[in-house]
């Protein structure tokens, strides 16, 4: 298996060693309450083992909230840590990566799901023009990168300020 992102280090030395290694959030990551991140996990587990048709754990590589969203990239494991039996996915191609992306909002103070790729082959965040573009609050977008390199967190306070009014 491909391990890619901040959290990479972390989950090739806890392999390599069979440990479970500890890694703190990546360089520009906020980072989120233990309690807030539970109910982040908790709103989407039931949704991704149903689409992949077992149990889950995630690998998080990142969990970015900002006001009343989130955004959950990384990859789904067994319960015991082992790779998924990804034939029981039937909307997965057995070949392929299989990236974790999630997309939630928080409404009456309970996370729901917006839009969940359980085996996506390549970042969601590549092609945000399927979403509308920059739609969501700027903080949501820390640390990821479009499929040319830019910033997206960046790109979307250039362009809330460009969309402001003067004052």
């Amino acid at each position: 298996m491909r391990w890619t992102g901040p959290w990479a280090w972390c989950v090739g030395v806890s392999s390599a060693m069979g440990l479970l290694a500890w890694c703190g959030p990546a360089a520009g990551q906020a980072t989120v309450r233990p309690a807030e991140r539970r109910a982040v996990l908790e709103a989407v587990r039931p949704l991704a083992a149903q689409r992949v048709g077992q149990p889950v754990k995630f690998m998080v590589e990142r969990l970015n909230v900002d006001g009343d969203w989130a955004l959950l990239t990384g990859e789904l494991v067994s319960t015991t840590g082992d790779t998924l039996d990804w034939a029981k996915a039937k909307e997965c191609h057995l070949e392929l990566d299989k990236l974790l992306w999630v997309l939630l909002s928080r409404q009456d103070g309970r996370w729901t799901v917006k839009h969940l790729e359980v085996c996506a082959t390549e970042p969601q965040h590549w092609s945000l023009e399927q979403f509308g573009g920059l739609v969501w609050p700027c903080g949501v977008y820390a640390g990821l990168q479009s499929a040319t390199g830019e910033d997206l967190q960046a790109a979307c306070l250039d362009q809330r300020a460009k969309s402001s009014p003067p004052r």
